[in-house]
Parts: C-alpha cells; structure tokens; sequence
C-alpha cells in the first residue's frame, strides 16, 4: 500500500522531470533561435558591407564620372523640369561665360537678357513636349567677352516611370567663329562673282567697241576698195583682160576678206544684240542651223523685259544661251534644238534642250575633275553672279534639258544692293 508520503514524493519528482525536460526543450529552442538571429546578424552584416562596398564604388564611379565630363571639352549641362541648371562642365561654362556656381539652381534670368531667357525657356519646354532630340541655335550673351555668340544646342529630355518630366540633358557647341567664317567666305565669293561678272561686262564692251571700230574702220575701207575693184574689173573686161584677170583676184579677196570681218564683228558683238535679247538669239540659231545642219526653233513665251532689260543683262543672257548651244554642238550629236524664253517682269527662264546623246562623263575631253565641263563650270558661276540658278537634266539617249532661272530686273536691282548680313553683335 502507497503511503501519502510516498505518492506526494512521486508526484513531485514526476512533476520536477517534466519541469526539467520543459526547461530543457525551451533551453534547446532558444539556443536555436540564438544561432539562428546569429546567422541572421552575420549575413545582415554581410549585406551591409556588400552595400557600403557598393556605395562606395558608385561614389568612386560618380566621382570619377564627374571628373571625366568636367574635363570633357565638349559643353554638357543639365536642366531640371523647371529649367534650373542642376550641372555644367567646364568647357559648359567658357561658352556659357557665368561659372557654374552662380548659376546652379538657377534658370539664369540673373546673367542673361529677358529676350535670350524667353529663347531659353521655349527650348527647354519644346524639348519636353517633343520627346526626342530638339537641335536649335541660340544667341547667349557672354559676359566676359562682352558679345553675343551663336550656340547651337542638343537636349535630350528624361522622363520619370510616371511619364513626366525629370531631367533635361543638353550639350552645346559654340559656332559663332564658324558662322562668322561662313559670312566671310560666303563675301568673299559674293565679291569674287561680282569681280567675274565686271570682268566679262568689261570685256563685252570692249568686244562691242572694236566691233563697233572693225565696222567703222575696217569694214568701210574693205567695202571701198570692193566698189573700185569691182569698178576696174568691170571697166577691163574688154580691152585689158590681164588686168581684169587680176582685178577678179584681188575682187574675190576683198570679198573674202568683208566676210572674215563680218565673221569677226558677230564673234565679237553680234549686230543684233542691239534689236534685244530674242532678235540675238533667233541670229544665234539661225547661224547654228546654217554652220552645223541642227534643226533650231526659238519659243518667246512672255516678253514684258524686251524694251526694258538692260544691255548688261542682253549680253550676259546671250552669252549663257552661247554657251549651251556650243556645248550641244560639240558634244550632243543632236538634230534639233528648241530654246525657250521668258522674259517677264519677275523672273527670267531660258530652256535649251535638245534630242541628242545626254551628256556622260567621257563625252567632253576638257573636264574637271569632278566631270563637269569647264563650260558648264562657268555657266553655272555666271548665273549664280546674276542670283539664279542653273538645272540640267540629263537623259542619256534622249538629250539634255538645261533650265536657267534668273530673278526679274527689279528683283536684281535689290540683291545688287542687299549687303550679306553681318554677324550678330
């Protein structure tokens, strides 16, 4: 029989191992949470040491990337959505001619006219609406030069995951010295053709004045003893037949002679180019016609310029018409030409085709380099002196169409005396 003593004994012991083994069991459990916040400790800490290792070298990186634009010598900048400028370079603040110091944070109304400011803006907004790459040139004033200078700028916009505006990445590039340098050279070859152009008026008066001279002079004395010659050797037909022979010889000669002269005066200044501009040309045609066996039609569409283009204007148009139709006579092997004018009261248009071979770049042995012939060189630098233009079209087999568009008198009068824009100051 259990006692009480012995059941209470029992009872606690039983109840001291199950204490025991709960201990024991929540001893064990903690040990393995310990080991495991451990765990979790260690690879926190690792994580974070991979992160500051990161950090650090997109610092380095960034820094070094800082480094590498501040020395670029192309100009970069960067604009925030409300145009503030948030980064520039070095090379951005020699064109830009404010450091960017004072200029960081701002949109730069501080530094710039109210005019260039209102450019600046627009821009910037035009490259957030457009999406794409906007290209436009700007005047900027440059304080330490004390002048405007022409800068042409790239911006690219950047948009947030939203679609909405986050930044403005821009480059510039200084071209003022280039655009001045294109003015130069764009008046100094407005010079050069206006040198050409008084050289051949020069030198068209000059052949209008020994023609003019080799009529008077020459051509008179030859028509004169033409008249006595011809005088002697009617008067020696019967009684003195060697002296008739001789003065049949010398006849013919002066005929001969009248001829070259006559020759001589049309290459020099044709007689007809005192009737105008159509009247030379039909001559011109007609001569080709009867020297070279080509078939020539002359078309007059408008001639309001007859009575009024000037001699300057008839010599150089006839010249250019010359020099078209020397060309299809040399190379074209053409049967017909057609030229036609239009001289109305704003423009001026010559078209000289033909049905020959085409011109291709082995049919003229006096080329350039690039294969044009030197006529065509020349025609294209007369025109461009008068401010027209030139266009050939060219069909090999089915001949050549040459189009020369020149403004009317009143529209040359006005280029003559525009002067070429000056850069901006």
């Amino acid at each position: 029989m259990i006692t009480l003593p012995t059941l209470l004994f029992v009872t606690a012991g039983t109840a001291l191992a199950l204490a025991w083994r709960r201990a024991a069991g929540a001893a064990r459990d903690q040990a393995r949470q310990l080991a495991l916040a451990r765990n979790e400790v260690q690879a926190l800490r690792h994580e974070l040491e991979v992160s500051r290792a990161k950090l650090a070298a997109l610092a380095h990186s960034e820094s070094q990337l800082q480094h590498i634009v501040s020395l670029l010598p192309v100009a970069l900048f960067q604009k925030d959505p409300d145009s503030r400028i948030i980064m520039m370079n070095q090379a951005c603040e020699q064109i830009f001619g404010v450091d960017f110091a004072k200029l960081s944070g701002t949109q730069g109304s501080e530094h710039y006219p109210a005019g260039q400011m209102e450019s600046f803006l627009a821009a910037d907004r035009a490259a957030f609406a457009s999406g794409q790459l906007h290209v436009e040139e700007e005047w900027v004033w440059h304080a330490g030069r004390q002048e405007d200078r022409r800068v042409q700028t790239y911006k690219r916009p950047v948009y947030d995951s939203d679609g909405k505006p986050a930044l403005l990445i821009g480059m510039c590039i200084d071209v003022t010295d280039r655009m001045r340098a294109d003015l130069a050279l764009q008046e100094t070859l407005r010079q050069l053709r206006q040198l050409s152009d008084h050289r051949e008026t020069t030198r068209e008066e000059e052949h209008r004045r020994l023609a003019r001279y080799a009529h008077d002079a020459l051509g008179q004395n030859l028509m004169a003893l033409k008249l006595d010659a011809d005088m002697l050797h009617a008067r020696t037909a019967r009684h003195h037949p060697r002296l008739h022979s001789q003065a049949g010889g010398a006849l013919t000669t002066l005929e001969a002679s009248i001829h070259a002269v006559r020759t001589l005066i049309n290459e020099l200044h044709p007689s007809t180019l005192e009737l105008g501009l159509p009247a030379a040309v039909d001559w011109l045609l007609k001569q080709m016609e009867r020297n070279g066996g080509i078939h020539s039609q002359l078309h007059l569409l408008h001639n309001a310029e007859h009575e009024t283009l000037p001699p300057r204007e008839t010599w150089a148009v006839f010249r250019m018409i010359q020099v078209a139709l020397a060309n299809i006579a040399a190379n074209a092997h053409a049967t017909r030409v057609d030229v036609t004018l239009d001289l109305g009261p704003d423009v001026v248009l010559v078209v000289v085709g033909d049905n020959g071979i085409g011109l291709t770049p082995t049919s003229e042995p006096n080329r350039e380099q690039n294969g044009e012939p030197f006529g065509m060189l020349a025609l294209r630098e007369r025109v461009s002196a008068f401010g027209g233009v030139i266009v050939a079209s060219n069909m090999p087999g089915k001949g050549t169409t040459l189009t020369i568009r020149l403004p009317g008198m009143q529209k040359r009068e006005a280029a003559a005396s525009r002067f070429p824009e000056s850069c901006h100051a």
